[in-house]
């Protein structure tokens, strides 16, 4: 994935998961409990998600980075 595709796909989780927050603690205030359970589930997936990926890009990279040090000797 290039640049330019990896920081959309970034600005428009940080805008997803700003509007769930907003939502979920509107609902929270209006007395809506179950629609507020429910965004912050979502909101928890989708964190734990990108924690995941996030993770597993450190781990290729790191990887990569070794293999390409212990290439030269």
């Amino acid at each position: 994935m290039d640049g330019k595709k990896k920081g959309k796909l970034h600005l428009s989780l940080i805008l997803l998961i700003t509007i769930l927050i907003v939502a979920a603690f509107t609902l929270l205030c209006l007395g809506y409990y179950n629609a507020t359970f429910v965004l912050f589930a979502i909101l928890i997936v989708l964190l734990s998600f990108i924690s995941n990926w996030t993770g597993t890009d450190s781990a290729v990279y790191l990887h990569k980075r070794n293999h390409k040090n212990h290439e030269k000797w």
